[in-house]
């Protein structure tokens, strides 16, 4: 596949460049990388001394990614942003450009009060704080249902980001029905994925009706040695616990024997706030079985999946798994030079047992 940054063939992939309005002609490579909850990157290297005046601090630069023409747009993949770091050479120029989400970050401090939001949806909580700069928050529609309470962390001084990532800390769902495994955790996640437009999604891999955009499996070919690498995070696994009440003599251990096989005897110590042994047997057999096993995730790379963003889910379906995973992408990083390539992030949402006991103990599917 060729590629280019202006004019190009049927099947280029491409990017169109305008810093302050003014097109840029001269870049030779370029990436974009995004992860969930943060800005999308824009790295670029330009050539032409006369065109490195354009690349300053603070300009605001338009990309819109194309194939074959602009008449062709990848969807959901224009960047708007702002250069925020610059590297001269003496022949080469590198800048990065940050989306507006920076704005977000780099925001005058607000005193967020208690009796201001006390019973607002987190969602719209977190929506009005996106409202900034020219950020686009018209999609932000549809509320998460869970209504903020005086226990949350969300107040005093803050900067908009670190508001809206409180807010997110808290907008964690444990469902229980017939579409999903016992106390599935389901993570309310956002990003800029299309100009300036900020998005809310809440992916949901573990439901048994679900619609991945790609199956990754030797059968459609697009499974390699080289192109997947899987990622197993082992801090952490308990496969013993102990799990005492408000009395020291009033408590609970158990095992999972199969996982110290795999991975040896890896314990914890907690306590709970109740007298009742029923409940602590509960919450100790939640844990040990949402524990046992590690978190797995995986680095993929394939070609022509630019429509590919995140909350998508992919399936990975290879020899090591005795069923294909479905699972949601986190990350990604599209390079463009003499060839395109994009590398995704895929992966299981990572709660700790602090977290997890927290959701044990509200109501299920808040």
């Amino acid at each position: 596949m060729s590629v280019g940054f202006g004019p190009a063939f049927p099947e280029t992939i491409y990017f169109d460049i305008t810093i302050d309005g003014v097109k840029l002609n001269t870049a030779v490579r370029a990436s974009m990388t995004h992860a969930v909850n943060g800005a999308r990157t824009f790295n670029c290297t330009v050539t032409n001394k006369e065109t490195f005046t354009l690349c300053r601090l603070g300009a605001e630069i338009e990309v819109n990614i194309g194939r074959g023409n602009l008449s062709n747009l990848i969807d959901d993949k224009k960047f708007i942003g702002i250069i925020k770091d610059i590297k001269p050479k003496q022949e080469i120029l590198a800048f990065t450009a940050l989306d507006y989400t920076t704005f977000l970050a780099e925001s005058q401090y607000v005193l967020y009060k208690a009796q201001d939001y006390i019973g607002e949806d987190l969602y719209f909580a977190a929506a009005r704080a996106c409202d900034y700069k020219g950020i686009d928050t018209s999609k932000l529609v549809q509320g998460c249902g869970i209504p903020i309470t005086a226990d949350m962390k969300l107040f005093g001084w803050k900067t908009r980001k670190e508001f809206i990532d409180a807010c997110f800390e808290e907008m964690t769902v444990l469902v229980n029905d017939d579409k999903h495994p016992v106390n599935t955790i389901k993570q309310w996640q956002y990003g800029i994925m299309n100009g300036k437009t900020m998005e809310f999604f809440l992916p949901d891999p573990h439901n048994t009706i679900n619609f991945p955009v790609l199956t990754v499996s030797e059968e459609n070919n697009n499974l390699l040695d080289e192109n997947i690498v899987s990622q197993i995070d082992t801090t952490r696994i308990i496969n013993a616990i102990t799990v005492v009440g408000k009395d020291e003599n009033t408590y609970v251990q158990l095992e999972d024997s199969d996982s110290q096989k795999k991975y040896g005897v890896i314990g914890k110590f907690l306590t709970y706030p109740t007298t009742d042994k029923n409940v602590l047997y509960n919450v100790a057999y939640k844990i040990l079985n949402r524990f046992k096993e590690p978190t797995v995730s995986y680095s993929v790379s394939l070609p022509n999946a630019d429509y590919i963003d995140l909350g998508h889910l992919l399936a990975i379906d290879v020899p090591t798994l005795t069923k294909a995973a479905v699972l949601p992408v986190v990350g990604y990083d599209l390079a463009i030079d003499d060839k395109v390539s994009t590398t995704f992030q895929v992966g299981q949402t990572k709660v700790t047992v602090k977290e997890y006991i927290d959701l044990l103990s509200k109501p299920t599917d808040r």
